[in-house]
């Protein structure tokens, strides 16, 4: 038998990992947090999925580069917010780069004083368990503190385009 080592095979090309990753359907959050002058910050993400039961934990996939990164490592802890269906335009609110997201958007701070988004169908907080970094990202653990369930469709994301999905309630 052949023996193949992972370090001597190619890796596919970007266009071909974006395609490949665009048939997974994912839900669309905001994950926010407070910076180190109290500032709240927040991003658009689908990099996002529960971890465990017990404890109660979820994974969050941050790019390096990001400000919310930053932010969540100083502050050790952050919001994630789930948006629903009716929420299309949070979700490019929060995609754009380099503004005041929160300009205009209704929110509130949550038992860990994180920033909640108004009108999302659920919500966790969660504080930092742990920081793995990997490529180009960061992959923060965190244990689930408090959350809430409001209901709803969600924001379904697939293709590179919104999705309504069938009755959810």
């Amino acid at each position: 038998m052949k023996v193949i080592l992972a370090e001597n095979l190619p890796s596919i090309d970007g266009t071909l990992y974006r395609s490949i990753s665009g048939q997974w359907l994912t839900g669309v959050t905001v994950v926010t947090t407070r910076d180190e002058h109290d500032r709240a910050v927040g991003l658009t993400m689908s990099a996002v999925s529960p971890l465990s039961l017990n404890p109660p934990q979820f994974l969050v996939n941050l790019d390096l580069g990001s400000e919310t990164l930053t932010a969540i490592l100083v502050r050790k802890a952050f919001c994630i917010n789930f948006l629903g269906s009716n929420q299309r335009e949070v979700c490019s609110q929060f995609a754009k780069k380099g503004s005041d997201k929160f300009a205009g958007m209704a929110h509130r701070s949550g038992e860990l004083g994180m920033p909640v988004i108004e009108g999302a169908i659920a919500y966790v907080e969660c504080t930092v368990a742990d920081v793995f970094n990997s490529g180009d990202h960061s992959i923060i653990v965190g244990d689930a503190r408090y959350g809430k369930v409001s209901g709803g469709s969600p924001l379904a994301y697939f293709r590179s385009a919104f999705r309504e999905l069938a009755h959810c309630e």
